[in-house]
């Protein structure tokens, strides 16, 4: 028998009802899914996202709302530096960290197997940095990948290892004399130095001992003499932080004004750091760009005389402290290395103290990766150019490479009263602090962006047309520069 009409709507009625109870079954139990913060357990554990059965297929309609992940999971600051695997430019058994506060030493050294070698704060960086030596078999890698997870531990790294960025050449017809050194351990021993005389044979007369030399292209390159009319760097202290060196040489005597040894306290002369000195200051036999600055020394990297030097971050930040400490307004920074944070503050503090750093772009070659100062931001990088004004060869290239400088074939002072020809992005990052120390003179007020826009906008364009990551800005010329920091009167010849 067929159902009648009423029967018929009545039954409508209760699937209707049926259904809408159903709705709001489905409405209500979801929610308190939806609601729970993504890859979270409501508790505080982290745990790994899911795809839910109940998602809708694609192309279906998904009404949740989608909350934002807790804080837990946001991306945090990564507290220790864990060198690649194919990175070895660090000390293997030692790190660097900072305390998380009111967190005691001793227990952090105790858990991850250390000894302290020494504790130091650094107003530069902000920090309080630990060093401390790990125990035989510990893994360096492993500890600070440890340290990234360790609430006590603020922040890590390694030591890191810094070279030198000059190769020191002599001529063939130089007497024989002690070698000279060289930053590349790839390259030759290197032939004997020149020497300019024995005191004895010096004292009798300097006409002779001028004929030794060589000229230096340098002088007329940069246009010395017009320069130094203008200004000989008078008054201004120049940080040098580097090899030791030779406070006695002719070229160098009575510039040094102050000298820390981060290293041993012997003070041991170096072929390097004497060649930075002598390229800024030299007053003897040859014409240093900035023959009146004074000079704050700072030896961060130690090695025998015969192979490069290297320097600890350690070491370079102990050196930077003190060498802003001494009212140093411009410092020069020869040395390449990896990307180092700690370093990176330290610089980040002394330009915002008004300090000017200058840095060596680096001797890594065309394809190498950036290096380090030179590549940082708070740094003005040099590069090298020979007599003809073709870029060093084994310079890298980039575009942090703000400026360049002659630094191939440069005649300079070496240990011992010698003179030695030298190449690389050393020398030409020292000829540069030189000219910012003539731009201080004559205006004290000098800051390193100010500075930078003074060498760029007096720049002799190379290469490319406009800056390139060869040559930078282009090379140094001082008169030019000199002429932009001067009142108008005064730069007219």
């Amino acid at each position: 028998m067929l159902p009648s009409p009423f029967a018929r709507r009545k039954s409508r009625v209760r699937c209707l009802a049926g259904a809408g109870l159903l709705a709001c079954a489905l409405a209500l139990v979801p929610g308190s899914v939806f609601a729970q913060p993504a890859g979270g357990t409501g508790d505080g554990r982290r745990v790994a996202p899911t795809t839910s059965p109940q998602q809708p297929s694609a192309g279906g309609t998904n009404r949740s709302m989608r909350v934002p992940p807790g804080s837990w999971l946001q991306t945090r600051t990564q507290r220790s530096i864990v060198p690649a695997l194919d990175e070895t430019r660090f000390v293997p058994d030692e790190v660097l960290f900072e305390l998380a506060p009111n967190v005691e030493a001793e227990a952090v050294l105790r858990r991850y197997g250390a000894t302290l070698i020494a504790r130091q704060r650094f107003d530069l960086a902000g920090v309080t940095i630990i060093r401390a030596k790990l125990e035989a078999g510990r893994d360096l890698r492993a500890v600070l990948t440890e340290m990234g997870d360790d609430t006590n531990i603020a922040g890590a790294q390694p030591n890191f290892l810094f070279e030198l960025q000059q190769d020191s050449l002599s001529r063939a017809d130089g007497p024989a004399g002690t070698t000279t050194a060289s930053s590349d351990s790839t390259q030759a021993a290197p032939a004997p130095g020149l020497r300019l005389a024995d005191p004895a044979t010096a004292a009798r007369g300097t006409a002779a001992v001028r004929r030794m030399l060589p000229p230096q292209y340098v002088v007329d390159k940069l246009r010395l003499s017009e320069a130094r009319k203008l200004a000989q760097g008078r008054n201004i202290r120049v940080g040098i932080i580097d090899s030791g060196v030779d406070m006695d040489h002719p070229e160098i005597q009575g510039s040094v004004v102050g000298y820390l040894d981060a290293i041993d306290g012997l003070a041991t002369p170096h072929a390097h750091g004497t060649s930075m000195a002598a390229a800024i200051v030299a007053h003897g036999e040859l014409q240093g760009i900035a023959p009146a600055a004074r000079l704050v020394v700072a030896r961060a990297f130690g090695g025998p005389q015969a192979v490069s030097a290297n320097g600890k971050s350690f070491q370079i930040l102990t050196a930077l402290e003190w060498v802003v400490q001494q009212r140093a307004k411009v410092i020069n920074l020869s040395f390449a290395g990896p990307q180092d944070r700690l370093l990176s503050k330290a610089l980040a503090g002394a330009k915002e103290r008004g300090v000017i750093t200058v840095a060596a772009a680096g001797n890594g070659g065309a394809r190498s990766a950036p290096l380090y100062p030179g590549a940082d931001p708070s740094v003005i990088a040099v590069t090298a150019t020979d007599a003809e004004d073709k870029v060093f060869s084994e310079a890298n290239r980039g575009s942090y490479v703000a400026i360049a400088a002659p630094g191939v074939d440069v005649l300079t002072a070496e240990p011992g009263g010698r003179y030695v020809f030298t190449s690389g992005t050393s020398i030409a990052a020292a000829h540069v602090t030189a000219l910012v120390a003539l731009l201080l003179e004559k205006q004290p007020e000098l800051d390193s962006d100010s500075a930078r826009r003074v060498l760029a906008d007096s720049a002799i364009d190379l290469g490319s047309r406009g800056r390139d990551p060869v040559y930078g800005a282009g090379r140094i010329d001082p008169p030019t520069a000199l002429a932009r920091v001067l009142p108008v009167a005064t730069a007219r010849p």
